[in-house]
């Protein structure tokens, strides 16, 4: 018998209950240009590796970033997944580091990026071409990197093609739920969902609903979806999994994810937010949260 809701909050949805308000926007703020920065000649087209110049030794004060070129796409709130091609060099020589390949691009995310670099993407627009100084602490840190010659105190440079991003959480219009019986969602404003379980048995049918509609690319049974997912369990009572707090999204192959997945998923548009259930074998029910950030 089950006597009261049991609420699963993730940590930034507690945070914003208990300060009742909220920032004006859920990304980083913006990075600004300066004089390291704009001392670091670049030239070359827009998706292929630069020509760059760097009046070394080049130390920066502060992680700062200049636009090269200014894309017209979609402007960044630092906390997507995105398609990028980069090259890094070394301020202090003036020698490159490393280059991505800049025609095989594969989606980061910034939980996967260097903090100076994931900072510099904010508030710059997608087809933009950036050129980015980078301080040791949000470069590789105090110890630097001896394996690329890095030391301690030297800062990064960064020149990056913004290629494509996809969204950072689900941006649709929310959707009244009428379906009885389904656990209710509360949103953090980063996006995080917080699940409340109703005080019943688990259910043994599995069933969804759309939370939010959102106005993208519908998914088809052939894609691999690019999604946020919060995972709980009904009878435990406890978030088991969320790509949330390991910092990266996740991709859902349509033609390998389960048939409850899939079902609730089919036709649904880029931005939305799903709730799916899924009875399992040992009488539990694993709930679902997925937003739709894209279609890879």
């Amino acid at each position: 018998m089950r006597y009261a809701p049991a609420v699963l909050l993730s940590a930034a949805l507690v945070t914003a209950t208990l300060s009742g308000c909220s920032s004006a926007s859920t990304g980083a703020a913006c990075v600004e240009p300066g004089d390291a920065s704009s001392q670091v000649s670049v030239s070359g087209d827009f998706g292929a590796e630069p020509k760059v110049s760097i009046p070394s030794p080049l130390y920066a004060p502060s992680t700062q970033v200049s636009t090269v070129i200014e894309g017209d796409g979609a402007e960044l709130q630092g906390n997507e997944v995105v398609e990028l091609a980069w090259s890094l060099y070394n301020g202090r020589t003036g020698e490159k580091i490393f280059a991505t390949p800049y025609d095989d691009l594969q989606p980061a995310s910034p939980a996967g990026m260097l903090p100076g670099m994931a900072d510099a993407l904010a508030c710059h627009t997608v087809g933009s071409r950036l050129v980015a100084t980078i301080t040791p602490d949000e470069g590789f840190g105090e110890t630097g990197n001896p394996q690329y010659g890095v030391k301690s105190d030297d800062t990064l440079v960064m020149v990056i093609d913004v290629e494509k991003s996809y969204l950072g959480k689900a941006n649709g219009i929310n959707v009244p739920v009428v379906q009885p019986g389904l656990p209710s969602v509360a949103v953090a404003p980063d996006g995080t969902p917080g699940i409340t379980i109703p005080n019943t048995d688990a259910p043994t049918e599995p069933t969804s609903a759309l939370l939010k509609l959102g106005g993208g690319e519908k998914v088809t049974q052939s894609d691999t979806v690019l999604a946020h997912i919060q995972k709980a369990s009904w009878n435990n009572e406890s978030i088991t999994s969320s790509t949330w707090s390991d910092g990266s999204p996740k991709t859902i192959p349509m033609q390998e994810a389960p048939d409850e997945l899939t079902s609730a998923l089919d036709g649904v548009a880029v931005g939305s937010q799903v709730i799916a259930l899924v009875p399992t074998s040992d009488g539990d029910t694993s709930i679902y949260v997925i937003d739709v950030l894209g279609i890879l």
